[in-house]
């Protein structure tokens, strides 16, 4: 892929992060024009959202960000691209981050059940935990974890709450 199909790629999904909706059809366009599979076009939408979104989220100066994806073997003018988009984008995406992250104080509903799910004719037990911020959010996010997942999930929580205390 270009640069510049990429950098058009990226400002579409960068709008998408914080309102505007990415559509299909400007995904497939710039992916076949570069010669991309379906799969792999969805692919790199998700990565460039995720690489924009987490150095939004991170306050990642753009000089940073572009020395990092040269570092992990993007091109210098992949890198130089994803980086315009950041920069031109990042005012948008920080108030968005802010209002969507989950926060103390605000109402968060979750729930956990035990359901059984059938996997190759066998019954397995499975922890199906949703959380919901607020009564603005649609629908809840929904977990599915098996009991050893569960109990990482929970092992982590609590180092994270720990360190979270020593902080404070």
């Amino acid at each position: 892929m270009s640069s510049v199909k990429l950098r058009l790629l990226a400002s579409a999904v960068a709008k998408s992060c914080y309102g505007a909706s990415l559509t299909y059809d400007v995904v497939s366009k710039l992916a076949s024009d570069a010669k991309l599979e379906e799969k792999e076009g969805e692919a790199v939408v998700a990565a460039i959202r995720w690489m924009l979104e987490s150095a939004a989220g991170a306050v990642v100066a753009a000089a940073v960000l572009d020395s990092e994806l040269q570092q992990l073997g993007l091109p210098k003018e992949h890198a130089a691209a994803i980086t315009r988009v950041y920069t031109d984008h990042h005012h948008h995406l920080l108030p968005h981050l802010h209002h969507t992250s989950l926060t103390v104080g605000r109402d968060v509903t979750w729930s956990c059940k035990v359901v059984g799910v059938s996997v190759g004719g066998k019954q397995k037990a499975v922890v199906s935990v949703s959380v919901q911020d607020g009564p603005a959010a649609a629908t809840p996010t929904t977990l599915a974890l098996t009991p050893a997942q569960l109990q990482a999930l929970i092992h982590e929580l609590t180092e994270a709450r720990q360190l979270m205390e020593s902080i404070c």
